[in-house]
């Protein structure tokens, strides 16, 4: 009897032993899949937009695969902002880049990903100065079917200027970001050339940056995106390098825009973005 015991209790305890080895061994399992560069961007997918198959190039399966997984497990993994962040930044890229049949898929990533519709809108609308009223419009026009498609209200006016007000206010802002070189020249610039600075004051920035929804980081972060998505516009990505770090932006977040941006503007022009950043804020050697 006692023998026949211990050999009951023998096989319990070699049955617990296997379930738990089994149990391991599929966690594990499961843990190197969700590893794979297939498994990691389907999860991303499916926490942005509900999908695991959401078509980035629909019409070509084999390329589709390819940027599935470098946008949404490479780039994903990689970049250390929020995916709300990302959502927007993206979102900047494509305004820039005239894509406006991308912009749904990232107006709802972007709101499933936590941002307001009014932050969605507004970074759109922050890039109108930079990429021209048509890109924006385009995209603003996308965006609004998406909104209606939701049932979400177009938001409220965030402007804070008026007419009398938007230059002394732009202006403001400009001598915040960067500094006495603002005034040096204006002050420099031969007359027929002085309209376009009054209206760098007055339209650029008082009638963009003094708008309520995002901060000042939030929008130069943008305006660097939005820039270097662009192409042929180093020197104005440049001294947006050095705004985004003058406002307390880092090193770290503008190595994130132009790696969120990079599927959709190339390698060259993300590698003169990269020239634009080491030459403002340039990676800190370990001695």
């Amino acid at each position: 009897m006692q023998i026949k015991m211990k050999q009951i209790f023998s096989k319990i305890c070699l049955s617990l032993l296997t379930a738990t080895l089994f149990t391991s061994a599929m966690i594990g399992g499961n843990q190197a899949m969700a590893q794979t560069r297939t498994e990691t961007a389907a999860a991303a997918m499916a926490q942005l937009y509900g999908s695991t198959t959401q078509g980035i190039v629909p019409q070509d399966a084999e390329l589709n695969a390819i940027m599935q997984k470098f946008v949404y497990a490479d780039i994903n993994k990689q970049v250390q902002m929020p995916l709300r962040q990302q959502e927007l930044l993206t979102l900047a890229a494509l305004t820039a880049n005239n894509a406006s049949a991308d912009i749904p898929i990232h107006v709802r990533g972007a709101l499933k990903a936590g941002a307001t519709p009014a932050q969605v809108r507004e970074t759109i609308f922050h890039c109108t100065p930079y990429v021209g009223i048509s890109r924006a419009k385009a995209a603003l026009v996308t965006m609004a079917q998406v909104f209606q498609e939701q049932n979400i209200a177009i938001p409220t006016e965030a402007g804070t200027v008026t007419d009398e007000t938007r230059h002394d206010a732009g202006l403001a802002v400009q001598r915040a970001i960067f500094g006495p070189a603002i005034d040096k020249g204006n002050a420099s610039a031969p007359p027929d050339e002085k309209h376009i600075r009054t209206y760098l004051s007055a339209n650029c920035f008082g009638d963009y940056y003094t708008r309520q929804v995002l901060d000042v980081k939030e929008r130069e972060l943008i305006t660097f995106t939005a820039i270097i998505s662009l192409g042929g516009c180093e020197p104005q990505a440049q001294a947006h390098a050095g705004a985004n770090i003058a406002v307390g932006n880092t090193r770290q977040q503008l190595l994130d825009a132009i790696t969120i941006a990079l599927p959709y503007i190339g390698y060259p022009r993300t590698l003169n973005a990269l020239a634009c950043i080491n030459a403002v804020a340039p990676a800190q050697v370990e001695g």
